[in-house]
């Protein structure tokens, strides 16, 4: 039995963050169907695709948080054609993998979500955190709701089984953690992460954006191989190419 460990640095606002992580599951489930008994441990870090001015401040409060018509943000970004081209291929491709992304709806700063993902980890462990980043990327990026909105974030943490909807809003509004996210986040930019998603393999191998599923299932088996020689202490970047958000 091999134990892969995969950290996966992204942004919730992320669309290829998304794809990618349809295509990383998309490989683990092809590699298990040959070694079963393999487990998997996902571990998600933050990323501000829109790195806010300053660290949070503990004085202010944490909501609420001002959002804009993703439509208008992505036509002040990109231009509006540019942005209706981006739109139609985003949904092509994302369609591809059996998700549905719709362009309506609310956008804005981030760090609300990935505290919410944070406080997943620390209190309800590998799944809880896996049941609130699926949350939070399916009301972004497929039922068009505006997940900076204190009650958007509570009714994920309530239906994650993170506690009852007083204790996740407590959490939510003292802003705790705030500093420690911005730092985690502001880290991965120092260590070069430009993109996202980023994935780090056993803490030995690096893949940036969202590459096909064969790419990972390659490194899954390519790790059972050194394994079996004894030499799983390669390390290495894998080449670029996937896409990702900047």
């Amino acid at each position: 039995m091999t134990n892969y460990n995969i950290k996966i640095t992204s942004d919730i606002v992320c669309p290829w963050c998304y794809i990618g992580h349809a295509r990383l599951s998309r490989a683990i489930t092809n590699h298990k169907r040959q070694y079963p008994s393999d487990t998997f441990n996902l571990t998600y870090l933050p990323f501000y695709l829109n790195p806010p001015s300053q660290v949070s401040n503990p004085s202010e409060p944490a909501f609420p948080i001002p959002s804009r018509p993703r439509q208008e943000y992505y036509a002040a970004k990109f231009g509006a054609a540019r942005a209706t081209q981006i739109f139609s291929m985003l949904s092509s491709v994302a369609s591809d993998e059996g998700l549905s992304f719709k362009f309506g709806g609310k956008t804005g700063p981030s760090r609300n979500g990935h505290r919410l993902v944070y406080y997943a980890q620390t209190h309800g462990g590998e799944a809880a955190q896996n049941s609130v980043m699926l949350a939070l990327w399916r009301r972004y990026f497929e039922q068009e709701i505006d997940i900076t909105t204190l009650e958007t974030l509570v009714n994920i943490g309530v239906e994650s089984g993170l506690g009852s909807k007083e204790e996740i809003t407590a959490y939510l509004e003292s802003g705790k953690d705030g500093v420690e996210v911005d730092c985690v986040a502001e880290e991965a930019r120092d260590k070069g992460i430009s993109g996202v998603p980023f994935y780090e393999i056993q803490e030995r191998w690096e893949v940036s954006g969202a590459q096909e599923p064969a790419a990972f299932e390659q490194l899954f088996r390519r790790w059972k191989e050194l394994e079996m020689k004894g030499k799983a202490e390669e390390k290495g970047k894998v080449a670029g190419g996937g896409d990702s958000c900047l």
